[in-house]
């Protein structure tokens, strides 16, 4: 089924910037339309973007307490068997405790982990980024050398780029925070389980 076709570009429009959406608090939910940069549409084509991206403003996260959910499918992670994989945790240095205990609130708060009595565990730690701040991350490799390989074919690009046939507009979406926002089977929750220095938590 062709759902498109490929024409040859003879002018390229000029895009002054790409912004990404803030994701901070906060209070006017309309705030991050003006910072979308559109000057490379004519007024018309500004005003049929808006009108969409306004009209669909509940799917654009503004902070991780509105992350959403991705449930088009529910997460398995199929084990070579039921033995629980269990680690301690890794110690957090002083001055990042607080900093630590932070992040797993803001999750819990966000409803983005709970609390769990699952027997696996895994230790999470803090990875320091390139503008200063921390990722909470949890250390799996033990989990992944328990999980069975899942091989699935990859989709050829020329077939994908065919698919495209006749469109006129192209655009791509993302998740603001893709690893807290898909779904978990609930019957495969229990060996996403990490621990922090004070409690058991779950995905």
């Amino acid at each position: 089924m062709v759902i498109a076709s490929v024409s040859p570009i003879h002018e390229f429009a000029s895009i002054e910037n790409v912004n990404c959406v803030p994701c901070g608090n906060s209070n006017d939910s309309q705030n991050w339309l003006k910072e979308i940069k559109l000057n490379h549409l004519t007024s018309s084509q500004q005003q049929q973007v808006l009108e969409l991206l306004t009209k669909y403003n509940n799917v654009f996260a503004q902070n991780i307490s509105d992350l959403g959910e991705c449930g088009i499918i529910k997460h398995t992670i199929k084990l070579m068997d039921d033995i629980p994989t269990k680690q301690k945790p890794y110690r957090v240095p002083y001055n990042l405790k607080n900093e630590m205990k932070n992040q797993i609130n803001i999750l819990l708060d966000a409803g983005i982990i709970q609390s769990s009595t699952s027997p696996y565990c895994a230790p999470v730690l803090l990875i320091k980024k390139s503008d200063g701040s921390f990722r909470l991350v949890a250390d799996l490799r033990k989990l992944n050398s328990r999980t069975i390989p899942d091989n699935f074919p990859l989709p050829k690009i020329d077939e994908m780029i065919d698919q495209l046939s006749g469109a006129k507009f192209f655009s791509t979406m993302d998740l603001t925070s893709g690893f807290h926002q898909m779904s978990m089977h609930p019957d495969h929750m229990p060996s996403l389980v990490y621990l922090s220095t004070r409690d058991y938590l779950s995905v």
